[in-house]
């Protein structure tokens, strides 16, 4: 019992394996309604023993149970099936993905594959011969609730009548819109990756790295490459402060995979910072076959033994990699996103292993850290071996707008910053309306007019802002002020930062703070970058940031990892 598109295909495989009676149950179904159907038949007729007598009692069961007539018919006759040597190619190309058919079409192209056969009977042949599996894009579950099967949500889907195959009930996605339009009468091909023996060869891989590695980052690599060597723990997280450095750490875990001939995935969910560890990659490990995903990405099939992609294009992978090191784990839109991370555990091979890595875990993977159900490797110093920069809370009651005079606090911290350290000063408030509007209150500022144009603003809905944030890095400005846009992958020699508003909860959650914070003293030139939280009340979540960072400063002085002036402090 089975799917088709094209009964004499199938009627012809069968007689081939010595099956001589074959008959359709019709009317013709859009493939979600098929595919629930079928397994309400296969259940039905497993219950009464697969009993060719019953075969029209069980017909007439399921029918009132899916609301769906069902009559038998004779099959057509068979006919001619594909090119095994055309079908083999495809199921190679389609190895350890999950895609549409027009993406497989792509796929075949961008590896200059030709077929002659059609390519949904080619799929079709593999999915008879259990070389691939086939499921409606959008399919039901056992009570007819509908899913996508692509990223596994049920809440963005819309129904709508469909010209393809003409049903009223024809569910479309919105939750992966992006990676094409997947709805019910479409079929998803799915196949597992291929056996990895003799697919990339076992070799010894050492990461090229232009400096040293310092104790602390030797120390948690080696702890990674355990990891993978010992494969005895599904997942893992390194944790470790912001600037320490933990991608070369992760190098470790990856040497130690490709070695084996694993699959690997380095992923993450920003674009911008996928292409920068793709670019890192590429020297760390020059003999490596590898590829990125993004996007914008012009190539999406090439196959590689190293992927460097978006969490959204893995959604496309089935079953594929051994590792996959997942980086800014906390960080958006990978962040409360369920589909992204049901995409991650279905491109794991079976027994496949996961490498958190982040500053600021979420809290699930926090408190299994906690409870000691999650392995964790610490890396707890910046390799110039300084401490971690300690918030100082600044408290202005009374401060809720942008108006009336700039508290003097906050001068003192401007001047300083400006004056004093001679160094660059993000401001992050909790609004993007609240920008201009904190822009203006600071050019009030008296104090500060003989600077010019000192200060400006930055958010993601400004057109311009990566020429503001390209003149920022380069020293013509200042002081920029700017939302938690920046939180994030910004690194300058001398960088203050201050976070205006620190009391707005919902927006600097203690994770926010601490990466915010991470942003100043990362460079050896100036580590002692100063952080400054600037609230009329001090929230948990101020507390708990400034909790953290000092822990992170106590481990690294109990292991000898800060340089031994600071030990002394």
């Amino acid at each position: 019992m089975g799917l088709t598109h094209r009964p004499p295909l199938d009627r012809r495989f069968w007689e081939l394996k010595g099956y001589h009676f074959m008959d359709l149950v019709s009317p013709c179904l859009n493939l979600g309604t098929a595919f629930f159907v079928l397994k309400h038949l296969e259940e039905r007729w497993a219950a009464v023993g697969y009993s060719l007598s019953r075969v029209d009692a069980v017909l007439k069961e399921v029918s009132r149970r899916c609301k769906v007539t069902l009559a038998r018919r004779p099959a057509p006759a068979g006919q001619p099936l594909p090119p095994e040597e055309e079908a083999r190619l495809a199921g190679r190309i389609l190895s350890g993905r999950i895609l549409l058919l027009e993406e497989v079409g792509r796929a075949l192209a961008e590896n200059g594959v030709r077929v002659t056969a059609e390519l949904a009977d080619l799929l079709h042949y593999l999915y008879l011969q259990g070389e691939c599996e086939l499921r409606p894009a959008v399919g039901f579950d056992a009570q007819g609730v509908p899913k996508c099967n692509r990223c596994g949500q049920g809440d963005k889907l819309y129904r709508s009548s469909c010209g393809a195959c003409g049903s009223t009930h024809c569910y479309v996605c919105e939750g992966c819109l992006e990676l094409g339009e997947a709805r019910t009468c479409r079929a998803l091909y799915a196949r597992p990756g291929a056996e990895r023996a003799g697919m990339f060869p076992c070799r010894t891989v050492s990461p090229v790295l232009p400096f040293s590695l310092t104790r602390a980052q030797e120390e948690a690599a080696l702890q990674a490459r355990t990891f993978v060597e010992e494969g005895k723990c599904p997942r893992c997280l390194i944790w470790a402060a912001c600037g320490a450095g933990k991608t070369e750490v992760a190098y470790g875990a990856l040497a130690a995979a490709l070695s084996r001939g694993k699959e690997v995935l380095y992923t993450c969910p920003r674009r911008e910072t996928t292409k920068e560890i793709y670019r890192r990659l590429q020297q760390a490990f020059p003999g490596v076959e590898m590829t990125i995903l993004h996007g914008e990405s012009g190539s999406k099939y090439a196959p590689a033994q190293l992927v460097a992609a978006t969490t959204h294009q893995v959604l496309r992978c089935y079953r594929r990699f051994d590792l996959i090191i997942l980086d800014e784990v906390d960080a958006f839109p990978l962040a409360g996103d369920g589909r992204l991370y049901y995409g991650l555990e279905r491109s794991l091979r079976p027994g496949g292993q996961i490498l958190y890595m982040t500053a600021t875990p979420p809290p699930e993977l926090a408190a299994q850290a906690r409870r000691r159900r999650l392995p964790v490797i610490y890396l707890p110093a910046r390799p110039h071996g300084y401490p971690l920069p300690e918030p100082q809370i600044i408290l202005a009651r009374g401060l809720r707008r942008p108006m009336g005079r700039l508290p003097r606090p906050v001068v003192e911290c401007l001047r300083l910053s400006l004056n004093g350290d001679g160094a660059s000063l993000l401001i992050f408030v909790p609004a993007v309306d609240l920008v201009a509007q904190v822009v203006d209150w600071l050019l009030e500022c008296r104090e500060f007019e003989g600077l010019g144009d000192w200060v400006r603003g930055c958010h993601a809905a400004l057109p311009e802002r990566e020429t503001v944030l390209a003149a920022f890095r380069r020293g013509e400005f200042p002081v920029m002020v700017t939302t938690t846009l920046l939180e994030r992958g910004i690194t300058l020699p001398r960088l203050n930062v201050m976070v205006l508003f620190a009391h707005h909860r919902r927006i600097f959650d203690q994770n926010t703070l601490v990466q915010i914070a991470g942003r100043a003293g990362r460079t050896s030139s100036f580590p002692q970058g100063k952080v400054w939280l600037v609230a009329d009340r001090i929230t948990p979540e101020m507390a708990e940031a400034c909790r953290i960072i000092r822990s992170f400063n106590r481990l690294a002085f109990q292991r000898g990892y800060l340089r031994a002036v600071e030990r002394r402090q």
